[in-house]
Order: structure tokens, then C-alpha cells, then sequence
């Protein structure tokens, strides 16, 4: 039983504590301050300092949006500005590859070699040759 109840409190004292500390005791001291029993005044106070916050919190809130957005403004156009640089910087270094590969694959390397035919025309020559000589 007194577990149930320990465990009762436990749950109960995050509603319980900030209702006690927030409204029962000035209540109570008001009521002390004045001799008097307290009315509900306090209430009435509380509503107006609430509501004077959300709506400070609610022009506070505009205003960071509106940094927000200003702020992701500047980031998309950097990002922009600097995916721009990037792929220009990539097409010109592409465009280098690929002319350094057209001049290689474009021309041959030039080949100092005897050719067939010189050999022929030696062999030609050489055979008319040996034959006029022979025949002598």
C-alpha cells in the first residue's frame, strides 16, 4: 500500500509542485499581506502577464523565422555560387582531358622505317645488275 502511494506521489509531483509554488502560496501570502481572504485577483494578473508573454514570444518567433529565412537565403546562394564555381572548374579541366586525348588519338607518331618498295627497286637493281655482269 504505501508503495502505491509513493509511487501515486511520484507521478502527481511534476503537477503538484509548480501549482503549489506558483498559485497556493501567493495566494497564501497575499492573503496574509492584506488580511484578508484572497479573491482570485492573482488570477486575473496571471492572465494578463500570460498573455502580455505569448505575444512577445509570438513577435519573437516572427522575427527568428524571418532570420531563418533570410539566413537559408544566404546559404542557398552561396552554395548556388559555389556549385557554379565547381562545375565550371570541372568542365574546364574536362575539356583539357579531353583535348590532350584528341591530340594523342588524332595523330600517329611518325614511323622512320624502310619501306616495301625501296626494297623492290634494290633488289631490282641489284639483280639487273649481277645479270649484265654475268653475262660478260
Amino acid at each position: 500500500m504505501a508503495r502505491n502511494r509513493i509511487a501515486m506521489l511520484r507521478t502527481l509531483a511534476p503537477v503538484i509542485i509548480p501549482l503549489v509554488t506558483r498559485v497556493a502560496l501567493p495566494a497564501a501570502m497575499e492573503s496574509l499581506r492584506r488580511r484578508r481572504p484572497y479573491n482570485g485577483d492573482g488570477l486575473e494578473e496571471a492572465k494578463d502577464v500570460l498573455e502580455k508573454k505569448v505575444k512577445r514570444t509570438r513577435s519573437e518567433l516572427e522575427d527568428l523565422r524571418d532570420e531563418a529565412v533570410t539566413r537559408g537565403m544566404k546559404v542557398y546562394d552561396e552554395a548556388l555560387t559555389q556549385g557554379k564555381q565547381m562545375l565550371d572548374l570541372v568542365a574546364d579541366r574536362g575539356l583539357e582531358v579531353a583535348q590532350e586525348w584528341l591530340e594523342t588519338v588524332g595523330r600517329r607518331p611518325r614511323r622512320r622505317r624502310f619501306k616495301f618498295r625501296h626494297a623492290v627497286a634494290l633488289f631490282a637493281v641489284v639483280g639487273t645488275g649481277l645479270y649484265l655482269f654475268s653475262r660478260r
